[in-house]
């Protein structure tokens, strides 16, 4: 096969040049089935450019950057293509003037993949496949193999035709914006940022709070945590970042004694009652954590039970049943994993070395008033500063 991209035959025909685009998940919604369509068109074109045309069941986008659309939450697989009229003798000599050209060699097999959406073009799928297939080896001498062949060629016959040589999965899920907004807790870690992706695959706007160690909450955006920030923000653009100082939290633990154990609870309750108060300043309509069940000693389900107590919003946790590795994998996959193991000071990794695994709760509540928590969840809301991406 040539090293040439499989795409690059494209640029030889700019002028049929254009994305054909397929979701999934949203051709099983009924009557508001619309909307869907259209808020996913909407941040197609916002992230990846272009216009898009709707149609039953696919898009086609033009001009634009297809290679972005990898981007886009509620795509399920997406192909750059030539659009060709509804034509055999047209869909036949186009597929045979770009094989060739694209291709070279005397044993490359080929597969042919017709579809057939449009049921008033003349023949069926097989025996366009079959037409085109013939063509193939006639002209070069290639050989016929569905499984796993050097060559496939996928031809869509709809509102016109469609050439491509290779199909990209999307990220599947729905639009970003179709489910509501929320707040996602982000550390440095490697799994905060894999539940906030999660969440915008499942059609959440989802913004960000970032409880940090350092006085001026500029800081954090010349750490690893912008990179983090930023590329989360290529997976629906236009986020928030609300950025939180931990000292407040900090001075009152440090006057108290024998709470050995309580802090990292401490902590986390203290979290998600500050990003609870944002939250509901902003219009978000639910919390999000990175917590996967008996990960780490804050999250027992004893533990978790107690973080959830200290709020009236829901709280998601689309990691709860995740080995490290499975989220290992996603981070990598969705490009945050380098950026994740790079050194920081986290908060959460310097409250407490020797967390309790099953903290009690009338213990819990004892030290907080004995720290003035309300108090000092009120000095840190003053704090908090906003960073739009």
């Amino acid at each position: 096969m040539s090293s040439e991209s499989h795409f690059s035959y494209i640029n030889a025909m700019t002028e049929n040049k254009c994305a054909l685009i397929h979701y999934g998940e949203l051709s099983l919604k009924g009557r508001n089935r619309a909307d869907f369509e259209f808020k996913l068109i909407e941040n197609i074109e916002k992230i990846a450019g272009g216009a898009v045309r709707r149609h039953r069941g696919y898009f086609i986008m033009e001009d634009g950057d297809p290679g972005l659309l990898g981007k886009v939450p509620g795509i399920s697989w997406y192909a750059e293509a030539l659009a060709v009229d509804n034509d055999p003798d047209s869909i036949i000599g186009l597929v045979r003037d770009e094989v060739g050209r694209m291709f070279s060699g005397p044993a490359l097999s080929f597969g042919v993949f017709a579809r057939r959406p449009n049921k008033k073009f003349p023949f069926t799928s097989m025996e366009l496949a079959g037409m085109v297939g013939d063509m193939i080896t006639k002209s070069y001498g290639f050989t016929a193999r569905l499984r796993s062949p050097d060559i496939s060629v996928f031809i869509e016959i709809a509102d016109k035709t469609y050439i491509f040589f290779e199909k990209k999965e999307g990220l599947r899920g729905l639009p970003t914006d179709v489910s509501g907004r929320v707040l996602s807790l982000i550390s440095g870690g490697i799994d905060s940022p894999v539940s906030s992706y999660l969440m915008m695959k499942r059609g959440c706007r989802v913004d960000l709070v970032h409880f940090h160690v350092y006085a001026d909450n500029s800081f954090v955006e010349r750490t690893k945590m912008g990179g983090i920030f930023r590329r989360l923000n290529e997976y629906q653009l236009g986020t928030r970042v609300f950025l939180v100082p931990y000292y407040p939290f900090e001075s009152s633990l440090l006057r108290l004694t024998d709470i050995a154990g309580h802090e990292l609870v401490l902590f986390r309750r203290f979290m998600v009652s500050v990003s609870e108060k944002i939250a509901a300043g902003n219009g978000c309509l639910a919390l999000v954590t990175g917590d996967s069940l008996g990960q780490v000693a804050s999250q027992t389900i004893d533990n978790m039970a107690l973080v959830r107590q200290a709020v009236s919003l829901p709280i998601f946790q689309p990691l709860i049943t995740y080995d490290k590795q499975e989220i290992v994998d996603y981070a990598k996959k969705m490009g945050t994993y380098e950026l994740s193991i790079e050194p920081y000071k986290d908060c959460c990794s310097i409250v407490s070395a020797n967390p309790k695994t099953r903290a009690r709760r009338d213990r819990i509540l004892e030290i907080e008033k004995n720290m003035s928590i309300r108090k000092v969840i009120d000095e840190t809301l003053e704090l908090v500063t906003l960073c739009q991406l």
